[in-house]
């Protein structure tokens, strides 16, 4: 059997990673292509489907009562929500658009619209509400967490005056909603921005019992990818959303 030549076999391995290299660009092109493509049928369908990434606390307590209002305005327009989330940041693969928290709405390719600052309350049962007079008797009860909320927490604590309460062991949630259920149910209190808990203070359901003017850290945004913020259907939810808030 013949053997090749170094130079000869040289050439044909360069040969072959320059296959590859042009197989691998030929690939991206056509991923590349594709989300183009798909990019166009979304503007130019006209019916579309909007999916928004939405915690599940938020999505209860204030999107869905206000989402009917949504579909009469805009019925071509068909409205998918997304709270199964990991984390607080949007997740362009999964969400047209997002409805999310966030202190640094600088991510690349994202385009972030602020919706609304929040002020912070701490609210718990009226039994627990009765016994609070002052900042120090928070010290009695459990403080509730929420998973990624702790600087929430300690910034309403510091606003009262007391330090140090959000470190107090108690029990653990994943999410706002919990947390507010567990509170309604007298199992202590739990500090969260105020448009969630407006409709439980308004009925009695939930006692604010200190008063504090102290806002969240960061803000609540419409985010969505860059190139899509032409989309009919992003543009028409924004404009809504923004009447709401």
């Amino acid at each position: 059997m013949r053997r090749a030549h170094p130079e000869g076999r040289a050439r044909l391995e360069k040969a072959a990673l320059d296959g590859e290299h042009a197989a691998a660009e030929d690939f991206q092109d056509a991923l590349d292509k594709i989300a183009l493509t798909t990019d166009l049928i979304r503007k130019t369908n006209t019916s579309a489907s909007l999916t928004v990434q939405v915690y599940v606390t938020v999505a209860v307590r204030w999107l869905i009562p206000r989402l009917q209002a949504f579909k009469e305005a805009s019925p071509e327009i068909a409205v998918n929500l997304d709270a199964s989330l990991l984390d607080w940041e949007f997740n362009p693969d999964r969400a047209d658009v997002g409805f999310i928290y966030t202190r640094a709405p600088n991510r690349p390719n994202l385009t972030y619209t602020l919706l609304r600052r929040e002020r912070l309350v701490g609210v718990c049962s009226p039994a627990i509400a009765r016994a609070i007079k002052t900042a120090e008797d928070l010290r009695h009860f459990s403080f509730l967490s929420v998973s990624g909320t702790t600087d929430d927490a300690e910034t309403w604590a510091a606003s009262v005056g007391v330090a140090g309460l959000s470190q107090k062991s108690s029990p653990l949630f994943d999410s706002n909603l919990l947390a507010i259920e567990a509170a309604a149910n007298g199992q202590g209190v739990v500090v969260v921005p105020q448009f969630l808990v407006e409709g439980d203070i308004a009925n009695g359901n939930l006692v604010a019992p200190l008063a504090s003017d102290v806002m969240q850290p960061g803000g609540w945004y419409l985010v969505h990818l860059q190139r899509r913020g032409n989309e009919k259907a992003i543009r028409k939810f924004l404009q809504w959303i923004q009447s709401q808030t």
